[in-house]
């Protein structure tokens, strides 16, 4: 085996490793700290901060000993998390009280993991130091490396949920690590002892200059440039990634594990460039003011749901694919010769991308009210490329080409309310023709960009095809809207409908209960059917409050609400405000809400957080139902909504009710009108007695399905495979059902 062979093993296995252990223990943390976005996005920053500190760690040891020496030193540090873990089992995660939750988080991330994620995430530019200075002939080009490094985050990424996830329980996903982590050990002291030197010199050179921030810089020093043109392609790349999954997400589909396919052309991208011959088609370079007039027109036909799901799907992941291999590309071509410039170059590159992550996941939610940064990654590729093109000045033709555009985004839904080929084929080619003209004009292009940006806001408007939109905010959640339409009120997150109300003087009418809440639901049958015992009733999931319309005077009804911005919106409905029953808001993640509840309190606990995309899986396992019983008096019931268009949770509920001991029963309606929708619900009881009213009064159906073929095994807190119950033949149907011609 060739001896580079060994390096190649080494990124690859640091780089999967880094990948699994982020999904391992931002599953692990879900059951102690919740759902919130605070502790999904506390571990994202936790990551991509431990990542850049381990490259610039990288680059001041190795500019500052040189390669020869530090390799030596290296293996101290990749020995040190054996002190900790993997070398001893991964300690019980558990929240503390007192503690902020990002600080707890963070710092238990640091305590547990944070030495071996740290020596892992130094290995991609160790191994490419180690190979520029080596004697091997494949020193040339040592950025081949980073393809490897990549190659194994992608592989990390794939078989996380197809593979380790749908056999391996999360003891077992650990043993597993820890095992790898064991043998890249052993790679690593092999390649120490195989792999010859020839550069021993210590190296003269300081790893940042000592008037770093005291120096003047100037945009027309070379330097400056050449350092901004690689953050600016680093960060681009990664805000266009993580917007295409926020439009996917908001705008598109809520379909659970889509998200999973931007990252994977995000990472191929740098596989398929980083190479001895880079896989880079040259039309790319060559169209790419049309590939940009296309993008742009792409997102506004999302925002007006102007395609069916699966062609806008197609469309926003070619571009996103585009994008980023001409990133990565003018990145590698770019990249500076000198071994001794490898380093902070991959600092830099780094630090955009950190940069780019922390804009996107931290800062847009908070000041946009849609996915615009789509649009301000588009501008920033323009912007980018201006730097290393002449100046061009503004003309009149310039001037025409950027009215035009602005002029067809303003008139053109105007003109076309919906789907029409001969409108789509219109604007299609006149932004061919308008970002054509522009061509080898990157700042114009900039310039273009821009003024959509500043007009995006209120021409998204025009587009929309919801309703006349009254309300709209945007936070860590995701994106809602308040719509009226067809004399209903709305509320939208994305493409989930939270509730409906009519709108009417008749105080009655506004008080009816609508969408999956609906008086022929079976959730609405058993609340007015009297059959039951309703004093206390918990719900997890908030929405518009509609459950609160069958509230009884003398009855109490807690509210388990994740996002606390969601109280903006429901005081626009009339559910709550004119409710009969007492109502109680507890704004938490629901497993640690109820735990503030005393125990036996409920007669009725309504579980419905399933709709979205991403389901909160914590919240039905065994270990969640447990402590749901807990919360239940003798008699008590819980039911489960799980209505969704892509994932059948029914048989992971009657297995997890067999696990529990619990009796399991079925209740659906079809859809009998636009606001009274079809619904799904499971209850489980443990009263036999109960069992039999639900059968016999409420037409509640006893395991219709032999749910053991279709689920192997309970889900747990340590287990759970959404793949096996995904319905991708729904995802399929907008394929079959697309007729593009239709006019």
């Amino acid at each position: 085996m060739k001896k580079v062979y060994y390096l190649y093993l080494l990124s690859f296995i640091s780089a999967f490793l880094l990948f699994q252990i982020e999904l391992i223990i931002a599953k692990l943390f879900l059951p102690k700290f919740g759902g919130s976005y605070l502790v999904w996005g506390a571990c994202m920053v936790f990551f991509q901060f431990a990542l850049l500190l381990g490259y610039l760690y990288s680059h001041l040891v190795i500019t500052i000993f040189g390669m020869y020496r530090y390799r030596y030193l290296h293996t101290i540090l990749i020995l040190l998390p054996l002190f900790f873990f993997p070398g001893r089992p991964l300690k019980e995660i558990a929240a503390h009280t007192g503690f902020p939750l990002v600080i707890d988080i963070f710092m238990q991330l640091s305590i547990k993991i944070g030495m071996a994620f740290f020596a892992l995430s130094t290995i991609s530019i160790v191994t490419q130091s180690w190979l520029a200075h080596s004697d091997l002939p494949e020193n040339r080009n040592p950025y081949v490396l980073y393809a490897v490094s990549n190659a194994g985050s992608f592989m990390g990424l794939l078989s996380y949920p197809f593979f380790f996830e749908s056999y391996f329980d999360l003891d077992t996903q650990l043993t597993i690590w820890r095992l790898l982590y064991f043998l890249f050990l052993l790679i690593y002291l092999v390649s120490l002892w195989i792999i010859d030197y020839s550069d021993r010199n210590v190296p003269c050179t300081k790893p940042f200059d000592k008037h770093i921030f005291t120096r003047q810089y100037k945009l027309t020093d070379e330097a400056v440039i050449q350092k901004l043109y690689w953050f600016l392609l680093s960060a681009v790349s990664c805000v266009l990634f993580l917007s295409v999954t926020n439009v996917i997400t908001y705008e598109i589909t809520p379909c659970p594990l889509l998200w999973v396919i931007p990252l994977c052309i995000y990472l191929l991208s740098f596989v398929l460039i980083f190479r001895n011959n880079p896989l880079y088609p040259k039309w790319i370079t060559d169209k790419f003011p049309l590939i940009m007039g296309f993008s742009v027109l792409i997102f506004f036909f999302a925002q007006g749901k102007i395609l069916p799901i699966s062609p806008q799907l197609i469309t926003f992941l070619l571009s996103l694919l585009a994008f980023c291999l001409f990133c990565q590309y003018e990145l590698y071509e770019s990249r500076p010769k000198e071994k001794k410039d490898l380093t902070i170059f991959y600092v830099i590159v780094s630090l955009g991308g950190f940069s780019g992550s922390l804009f996107v996941t931290w800062i847009a939610p908070g000041v946009f009210t849609s996915p615009i940064e789509f649009l301000i990654g588009l501008f920033l590729v323009c912007l980018a490329l201006s730097l290393k093109k002449e100046r061009t000045r503004l003309n009149f033709l310039s001037l025409r080409m950027i009215a035009y555009a602005i002029i067809f985004l303003i008139s053109w839904p105007f003109v076309f309310k919906q789907y029409n080929v001969a409108g789509v084929t219109l604007i299609l080619f006149s932004f061919g023709y308008i970002f054509r003209q522009l061509n080898q004009r990157p700042s114009m292009l900039a310039l273009l960009l821009m003024m959509v940006l500043l007009l995006g806001p209120f021409v998204e408007d025009y587009w929309s095809k919801e309703g006349k939109t009254i309300r709209s905010y945007r936070n860590y959640y995701g994106i809602y809207r308040i719509t009226v339409s067809g004399g209903v009120l709305q509320l939208i997150n994305g493409t989930t409908l939270h509730g409906i109300q009519y709108i009417k003087e008749d105080r009655a009418a506004r008080q009816e209960p609508l969408s999956y809440y609906h008086r022929g639901t079976p959730v609405g049958k058993l609340l007015i059917g009297n059959h039951f015992a309703t004093r206390q009733i918990g719900i997890v999931g908030l929405g518009v409050g509609t459950i609160s319309a069958y509230g009884k005077t003398g009855e109490e009804m807690d509210f388990f609400e994740l996002d606390p911005d969601l109280a903006l919106f429901v005081n626009l409905f009339d559910y709550l405000k004119n409710s009969r029953a007492k109502v109680n808001y507890y704004y938490d993640d629901a497993r640690l809400g109820i735990n503030k509840t005393p125990l036996g309190h409920y007669d009725i606990l309504i579980v419905d957080a399933f709709s979205g995309d991403s389901i909160p899986v914590h919240l039905l396992t065994t270990d969640a139902i447990q402590q749901y019983r807990d919360h239940l008096k003798e008699k008590g019931l819980i039911l489960f909504h799980i209505s969704n268009r892509y994932l059948d949770l029914t048989p992971v509920m009657f297995k997890n009710a067999e696990a529990v001991g619990a009796f399991a029963l079925l209740g659906w309606n079809e859809a009998q009108s636009p606001v009274h929708l079809a619904s799904r619900w499971v209850a489980f009881t443990w009263d036999k007695n109960i069992k039999e009213t639900l059968i016999s009064k409420l037409e509640w159906k006893e395991n219709p399905i032999d749910s053991k073929t279709l689920v192997s095994r309970p889900w747990t807190d340590k287990y759970s495979n959404v793949i096996s119950i995904l319905n991708i033949a729904s995802l399929l149907d907008s394929i079959r059902h697309f007729m593009p011609f239709l006019w």
